[in-house]
């Protein structure tokens, strides 16, 4: 099956038999992937990417390759960016509630030029273990023939895949919440506040927070916490407000179903924001609620705080968040 960037595909998975796994070739082209023993590429290991990109279809390699016996699962791309990972990797672990047979472990393919490894060990590791169910990992960074190779479709993705599968969506709420128990406040800010890029920071963020904490919400900077206890207060919280982000990617997995949340437009990106609010609704049939006040903001905190002073964006924020009853 050939993938459309536009329409996520049914959920189904194609077992190949000496499919070799080919790692991500240098360059801008990303070209990596599974190719059958014939040397023909398998399109449905093709990894959907940002931007309604698919990683191109990769070469069989000359000459022979390392052997890796028993039967695997193809999970995808390995990405550091925390979103990325869970659109382009975990998106295809579903499969393992779906097999005819028990699986060895898990190939990933790492992003080029990227030490995947290093991410998994210090920050994702648990997630993985969670939600691949304790399988062993198989960084494919040189070209690997698999005796039995499992490929499933994605069960979520960028923009217009967000909505997620029902299997997918099924496989990451029982996994994360059998394993995991709700710990944390009813209601939950999270903040970009503390993130080391100022580009990708919310201008005048402390401001809102304190309006937030005032309205009796926990300031929460989940890069500061382990992936299990982002989950843990996702879980608990019946109201989550902040703007849009990779948080808003993995809320959603565990949120209580018809939770409120209250996403804020950062970015005017409108195609991805949508596809933040698609997720949201779909995984967790969440209230959703939205304001674009700041999509257009771009200047940067003034030593004058005082109300009067603030940007006419930020005091529509706090008008909508006051109308919408969370402040």
């Amino acid at each position: 099956m050939i993938p459309d960037a536009r329409h996520l595909p049914e959920a189904r998975t194609d077992t190949i038999r000496g499919a070799i796994v080919v790692p991500m070739s240098p360059g801008a082209g990303h070209a990596c992937g599974v190719v059958a023993p014939g040397g023909a590429a398998v399109a449905q290991a093709r990894t959907l990417l940002s931007g309604g990109r698919f990683t191109p279809d990769p070469i069989a390699p000359d000459g022979p390759v390392a052997r890796l016996p028993g039967r695997w699962l193809y999970a995808g791309v390995g990405r550091h960016h925390f979103g990325h990972f869970l659109l382009e990797c975990i998106s295809r672990l579903w499969a393992l509630d779906h097999g005819a047979a028990p699986f060895d472990g898990i190939i990933i393919t790492p992003m080029q030029g990227r030490d995947i490894a290093a991410v998994i060990r210090r920050r994702l590791g648990p997630l993985l273990d969670i939600l691949g169910q304790g399988l062993p990992v198989h960084l494919a960074a040189e070209p690997v023939q698999v005796d039995e190779l499992v490929v499933p479709s994605q069960g979520m993705g960028h923009l217009h895949w967000t909505a997620g599968t029902p299997e997918f969506r099924a496989y990451v709420r029982r996994h994360l919440c059998a394993a995991l128990t709700p710990e944390g406040p009813d209601k939950l800010y999270v903040s970009r506040r503390r993130l080391k890029s100022p580009a990708k920071q919310v201008p005048h963020e402390q401001k809102i927070e304190r309006w937030m904490s005032a309205a009796g919400f926990e300031i929460f900077h989940p890069e500061r916490h382990a992936i299990a206890v982002q989950c843990q207060r996702y879980m608990a919280a019946r109201q989550i407000v902040g703007p849009d982000g990779s948080a808003f990617h993995l809320a959603p997995f565990v949120m209580p179903r018809g939770a409120r949340v209250g996403l804020i437009q950062r970015r005017t990106r409108q195609p991805v924001f949508d596809a933040i609010a698609r997720q949201i609704t779909s995984f967790a049939e969440a209230d959703l609620w939205t304001t674009a006040a700041l999509a257009q903001l771009r200047t940067a905190p003034q030593p004058d705080e005082r109300e009067s002073a603030l940007p006419p964006e930020l005091r529509q924020l706090r008008g909508d968040l006051k109308q919408a009853g969370f402040i």
